[in-house]
């Protein structure tokens, strides 16, 4: 009963629509968000969502059970196609049957009466790629004879569910075992990494039941030397938005058209590039270069170009203070609160086509005391320069800029790229691949042709041109 119930396509169908409704949920519901988080961002059906744990639905036990049950029914629908796959024998058609096929394709006067017609046709076959791959002797008739050519369409189905499985398991490998953290790098200032985490959900699944988790060793470190972090921009345009609401009103119904800026230009990023010694467990220097969409990648280990941080040094009225880009400051005896913007350094790109090296400036920003969410800016701030604004003298004194890079350990990945890879081969030859069989028979004069074929690129009346030449 059981074997019959997962052999079914319909029991597929049932537990596809199932866990589609789980992935519409996933995209509702929050992902890795804590409860108490959820519940203070006033969300709905607090029980409901506790007990089926839909902050974190694709490792819940709903979404595990419905894969389970695909698994299980991809393996039984496997293991009961494989019997019947083995044991295909193919059997041709009775001649009679073949003979008034309203599909069945003749050739008269092509191939003789001789003793020797059948091999003829054999012969055309074999010289276009088909093999002989059954027959059946029907006296008094004609022998009718089976040939075919390209890969068998139900083998490729075979192989495509496979695959389905082994994606599946890679997830469950990535959801138990992956972990990604971030570090920063200033140059002069190695840091270490670990690729192991205690923090994995196999290791808190350890925990929970009172076994003990493995610790870090030295062959899970990493050592990371900043060489080099450069930033480019790109000249683009720069557009000044009206602060009035009546200004913002005419611009929204079209009474008024946005204008360049005539004062400057914008700075739009073109590339943050990291380059850096990594050394490995085995003692082993690697000389590696990454940036934005480009990772790098030894062993294990894959760092992503993330951002970058900054840092400003300030002297304010005599006072050294360092500050972070975006990240606010007070100044002594002065109300409300000071920023200093994204640094500006590096190289930029002009419109005509010329570079030019970026004397590093920034922006720095005033937010008052009774009004937190607004920002006045005070001016632009060079290197080496000075600004004045709210009875303060600023000088621009040095800055610091460091990468930020994140690391991932995902044993899944490989599996994942390796069963989709599988996949979709699989679907690809299945549907744009080309399989023919061929049942024919020659009586007399007159040879019978009854053609199937799968695949897109299966061309049945290519095959008849090339047997009547």
């Amino acid at each position: 009963m059981l074997y019959k119930f997962f052999s079914s396509l319909r029991t597929s169908v049932y537990i596809i629509i199932v866990m589609s409704l789980i992935f519409l949920a996933g995209t509702i519901f929050p992902q890795g968000e804590k409860i108490e988080d959820y519940i203070k961002a006033g969300g709905k059906y607090v029980s409901f969502v506790r007990a089926l744990d839909f902050l974190d639905i694709f490792m819940s036990p709903l979404f595990i059970i419905s894969t389970v049950f695909l698994i299980v029914n991809l393996s039984v629908c496997l293991y009961d196609r494989l019997k019947i796959y083995l044991k295909i024998k193919r059997k041709p058609v009775e001649f009679e049957s073949l003979k008034i096929n309203p599909n069945v394709v003749t050739f008269k006067h092509t191939f003789s009466s001789a003793p020797s017609t059948d091999i003829d046709i054999e012969k055309r076959l074999r010289n276009i790629g088909f093999k002989l791959k059954a027959e059946i002797q029907n006296y008094p008739h004609p022998a009718v004879k089976i040939f075919e050519k390209g890969l068998p369409f139900w083998w490729l189905s075979w192989f495509y569910h496979i695959g389905i499985i082994l994606a599946i398991a890679g997830f469950f490998l990535t959801a138990l075992f992956a972990f990604e953290n971030y570090i920063v790098l200033y140059p002069g200032k190695p840091d270490t990494i670990s690729l192991r985490s205690s923090k994995t959900r196999w290791n808190q699944y350890v925990r929970k039941f009172g076994m003990k988790v493995r610790e870090e060793t030295a062959e899970d470190k990493y050592l990371l030397t900043l060489k080099e972090f450069r930033t480019e921009y790109y000249q683009g345009l720069k557009i000044d938005y009206p602060k009035e609401k009546m200004e913002k009103f005419k611009l929204g119904v079209g009474l008024k058209k946005l204008e360049p800026s005539t004062k400057g230009f914008s700075y739009m990023p073109r590339m943050w590039l990291t380059h850096l010694d990594v050394k490995k467990p085995d003692g082993e220097i690697l000389d590696a270069r990454l940036w934005v969409n480009k990772p790098f990648r030894t062993g294990a280990l894959t760092l992503y170009q993330m951002g970058y941080e900054q840092k400003v040094n300030l002297l304010v009225n005599g006072e050294e203070i360092i500050a972070e880009a975006r990240v606010p400051f007070q100044i002594k005896d002065i109300k409300g609160k000071f920023f200093v913007d994204h640094l500006k350094t590096g190289t930029l790109f002009k419109k005509d086509g010329s570079e030019e090296k970026i004397t590093p400036l920034t922006t720095l920003y005033y937010t008052p005391e009774d009004k937190p969410s607004e920002k006045e800016a005070l001016g632009e701030i060079r290197l080496s320069e000075r600004l004045k604004a709210k009875d303060v003298v600023f000088e621009f004194k040095a800055y610091e800029e460091g990468s930020v890079l994140s690391y991932r350990k995902d044993p899944g990945v490989w599996l994942v790229g390796f069963a989709c890879l599988f996949v979709f081969l699989g679907l690809f030859v299945r549907s744009l691949g080309a399989w023919y069989r061929i049942q024919c028979a020659v009586e007399n004069d007159t040879a019978y042709v009854l053609i199937s074929t799968r695949g897109i690129l299966a061309d049945k009346d290519r095959i008849i041109g090339k047997l009547e030449k």
